[in-house]
């Protein structure tokens, strides 16, 4: 068995924005499996919050930290949906972790107003201080292809609830749930 066929990890990718920590949740609550974030796991690996990461030591340090949490993250082998920062997907180590470890890798994706009005109200998103148009649309030109490359599933979630949202990545990525939710996975 190849570790791709062991993995039990869905993986969600994208801008920030797309939903990838809500539709997470959801989807992990729905098949009975652990959600983590990678922001969040960077976060408690720092014992400080991304934005004090990046006005106190930099993006070099936030994206070394952030390499370091996936490592964490996919060393663990148990069954999880993974929410993954909008630019962990540019280290190329960390798109090959990903590849390697993920069931599936489902990139959402929306328009960059939809985008604007999701982020607006986040104050943990310091890439996106001064200009958040040109931020995001930056973003977009140079992490697109990233996420073409890297996905296994691309889905736009601009008009969908999160129910729907989260039965779309259920259908593409052929997901059941295998036992209860206590010991749950899936294949």
């Amino acid at each position: 068995m190849n570790s791709r066929e062991s993995s039990k990890m869905i993986v969600l990718i994208g801008l920030m924005g797309s939903g990838k920590t809500t539709v997470g949740r959801a989807l992990a609550e729905h098949l009975n499996l652990v959600f983590r974030d990678s922001d969040e796991a960077v976060e408690n690996l720092a014992k400080t919050s991304v934005r004090e990461i990046f006005e106190n030591q930099g993006e070099e340090v936030f994206r070394k930290l952030e390499s370091q949490a996936l490592v964490e993250l996919c060393s663990k082998k148990s069954s999880m949906v993974l929410a993954v920062a909008g630019g962990a997907i540019i280290s190329e180590s960390n798109r090959e972790l990903l590849k390697l470890n993920a069931l599936c890798i489902v990139w959402l994706d929306a328009p960059t107003p939809t985008l604007i009005s999701r982020t607006g109200r986040g104050k943990h998103r310091p890439l996106l201080d001064g200009d958040p148009v040109g931020s995001l649309n930056k973003m977009r030109l140079d992490r697109e292809p990233l996420y073409q490359q890297l996905a296994t599933h691309h889905l736009v979630t601009q008009s969908l609830s999160i129910a729907q949202v989260v039965q779309q990545i259920i259908t593409l990525c052929s997901l059941e749930i295998v036992g209860n939710s206590e010991n749950s996975a899936v294949r």
